[in-house]
């Protein structure tokens, strides 16, 4: 099914393969899918009457009954819930391989805004780092029960990427909407879009090649409505959904107000004018979060046709000239989609998890100190020299040879001499039987001599 107007010009998505859980889609209610409340247990909610000058106090027979409560409800999740709770409890235990890959990582993006040229460079990165850490999972002995005794092999891949979403991009969402405005805002398109959208808005349908009815503005409100779910939405798969509701909306609008059956050719400028309709510059951030971060293997179904077309309503809008009609895609804007598809779908050499194990957390001064801790990017070759410069910049120290990097595992402080590896010891601690808590921290240099690194007598020191 042709994307543009011209059907020579046209670009062909398989709309043959649905996304999961798409077939029930015009059916199924938006409550399983608005908010993604992270309440996944079924307790019931506890309310206490408030009272003046007092404090009220659960007793702790009350909260042992709760935990119960909490754990009956938790046996009746499904396998692929508990499987996506457990992952997510795993991803906060920094005592673990794959908790400490995904804090570092998620706190290292926060931390360093500047590591990014571009919003395409930033959601590909992050896309890179989901993709890799699902692979990590599938293979781990960190997953307790592993994930094949709860889930058909079929839909291991599905209930990896829905724990990936929860645990990385859950945590995430204010930073990269954040990150998406300011580029967005820096290049200046934003500021033609919202001109664009002005423009738009004052042409009647016909001028936009609209020939097929439109929605009304009840319906309109109901899309806008839509839309601005969406945004609430972390998991690119539910803002996608809601896309396909939207979409169907208007097909149906175009077909029950005529009696006649409409095609792509028909569609694309309704979307065009819908969108324009509702003006909101942050559908432009919306569409590109989920061409980058959805799941390559969804974008052969509907979901990758729809996805494609918003993108393709967009390019119209922001390319509309007052002069001429916004009917046809330009070759630039269906070269930008066939490349976006060919890039999306076709089997790459996926990153190892080495790229993305290399960040350091150092807190500054105290263990304790997270509010002034930088999590740093530290290669395996980086010594404990380079990691004291690279924190001396960091925390802004003026006296930097009165400050070192200490290891503070198992109540003890161990200066790191300087020609030590702090990733080989950061792995090496994770490698141990018995999980280890331990910091890294970025002190005051007392009289005491270098501690031992490790009491074990392992060396740690290059050869």
């Amino acid at each position: 099914m042709s994307l543009s107007t011209s059907s020579s010009d046209s670009l062909e998505f398989d709309r043959s393969m649905p996304l999961y859980g798409y077939e029930a889609d015009t059916t199924s209610s938006l409550e399983d899918y608005e908010g993604e409340s992270d309440q996944e247990t079924m307790a019931p909610p506890i309310k206490s009457k408030k009272k003046r000058n007092s404090s009220f106090v659960l007793p702790k027979l009350v909260k042992s009954q709760l935990r119960k409560m909490s754990g009956v409800f938790s046996s009746f999740m499904t396998p692929e819930k508990r499987m996506v709770r457990r992952i997510a409890e795993l991803s906060r235990d920094k005592c673990t391989y794959f908790g400490c890959l995904v804090q570092d990582y998620v706190s290292f993006l926060k931390e360093n805004k500047e590591c990014h040229v571009s919003s395409t460079d930033m959601l590909q990165t992050i896309r890179q780092f989901m993709t890799q850490v699902k692979n990590y999972l599938s293979q781990s002995s960190e997953l307790d029960p592993p994930i094949e005794s709860l889930i058909p092999e079929d839909q291991i891949d599905v209930v990896l990427e829905k724990a990936m979403h929860k645990c990385i991009l859950k945590p995430l969402k204010g930073h990269v909407e954040a990150m998406l405005k300011d580029f967005h805002t820096a290049d200046g398109s934003w500021k033609q879009l919202k001109e664009n959208l002005q423009l738009v808005r004052q042409r009647n349908p016909q001028e936009l090649g609209v020939f097929a009815p439109t929605p009304d503005l009840m319906e309109l409100e109901k899309i806008k409505l839509k839309f601005m779910t969406m945004q609430k939405m972390y998991s690119p798969e539910k803002k996608v959904m809601l896309l396909l509701r939207v979409c169907k909306l208007i097909y149906t609008v175009m077909g029950n107000n005529s009696g006649r059956m409409y095609g792509a050719d028909d569609f694309l400028p309704v979307l065009t004018y819908v969108i324009a309709q509702c003006d909101m510059l942050e559908l432009d951030t919306e569409i590109e979060y989920m061409m980058e971060l959805l799941d390559p293997s969804l974008l052969h179904g509907e979901g990758g046709y729809y996805l494609a077309s918003a993108y393709g309503a967009l390019s119209l809008i922001k390319n509309f000239q007052e002069e001429q009609a916004a009917r046809l895609l330009s070759s630039e804007a269906r070269d930008t989609l066939r490349q976006w598809h060919k890039r999306r779908t076709t089997n790459r050499t996926i990153p190892s998890v080495d790229d993305f194990q290399n960040y350091l957390r150092v807190a500054f001064q105290e263990v304790n100190s997270g509010c002034t801790g930088k999590t740093l990017l530290v290669r395996p070759y980086i010594t404990t020299e380079d990691v004291c410069q690279l924190c001396a910049e960091k925390f802004k120290v003026e006296d930097p040879e009165e400050y070192s990097l200490f290891l503070f595992v198992d109540e003890t402080w161990q200066q790191l001499a300087e020609d030590t590896y702090p990733q080989k010891i950061k792995a090496e601690l994770h490698s141990r039987p018995q999980p280890h808590i331990f910091h890294f921290v970025y002190k005051r240099i007392k009289s005491d001599p270098y501690g031992v690194i490790f009491q074990n007598g392992e060396d740690l020191t290059p050869s």
